[in-house]
Parts: C-alpha cells; sequence; structure tokens
C-alpha cells in the first residue's frame, strides 16, 4: 500500500479501539466509511482497511510499535512475496510520481509488513 500518513496513536489500543479512534479520523464527520476489514485474513495481525461509501477514499490502519498508523491510501496492489526494498521503493514512487524525487527512511520493524517512510 501507498498513502500519505494521515494520523498516528502514541500509545497502544486494542483493535476495536484503535478502529473506532481511526473512524473519527478518517471520516471527520462528512464521510461515511463501510466497515473496516482485514487487509489478509489469513494474517490478523496485518491490519484492517476501509473505503468511504461512495468508494473514493480509501483509508488503511497498521499497528505500529507503541501505538496505531492511520493511512490515506493512495493505491494497493498486491506484490509477489519476494520483493527487494528498491523494488518497493519504485513502485511506490511510481504510484505517487513525486518532483522532487522522494527520500526514503526505513520504518519501524513490523512482523510481515516492510515500512518505508518518504518525504520530498
Amino acid at each position: 500500500m501507498v498513502g500519505v500518513l494521515l494520523d498516528h496513536t502514541t500509545h497502544p489500543l486494542a483493535n476495536r479501539q484503535a478502529r473506532a479512534w481511526a473512524t473519527r479520523q478518517a471520516a471527520a464527520g462528512a464521510t461515511s466509511l463501510l466497515p473496516w476489514r482485514l487487509i489478509d485474513e489469513a494474517d490478523p495481525e496485518s491490519g484492517w482497511h476501509t473505503t468511504s461509501g461512495l468508494l473514493v477514499e480509501q483509508y488503511v490502519l497498521y499497528r505500529h510499535p507503541g501505538g496505531w498508523h492511520l493511512l490515506g491510501a493512495v493505491t494497493r496492489a498486491s506484490r509477489p512475496r519476494t520483493i527487494t526494498d528498491a523494488d518497493a521503493q519504485a513502485w511506490a514512487s511510481d504510484v505517487l510520481t513525486p518532483l522532487p524525487a522522494l527520500d526514503w527512511e526505513h520504518g519501524p520493524v513490523i512482523p510481515g509488513a516492510t515500512l518505508w517512510y518518504a518525504t520530498p
């Protein structure tokens, strides 16, 4: 997934609390959201995703060391199991088409995910 970090918690929350927090942050009182669904049914720790009622805006909720991250997803695509960091960064840069180029920083280690953060 490639997206913009919208908000984060600085403390751990239970799954239900995290989804309620993310719903308040994403909806901002104007947009209805569909129910949150696991990103990967086979992996309950994979995080959650939802879309707006009009299927326009996508949101992703990931557990993060010490809390949760809420992304406004720009795109979501399945990937092969074997992928290098350079492949992931190239794909994300193609999706975001930034000017100027992005500077990538490795994010925290999370089981089942590789996190990179970028700033222009």
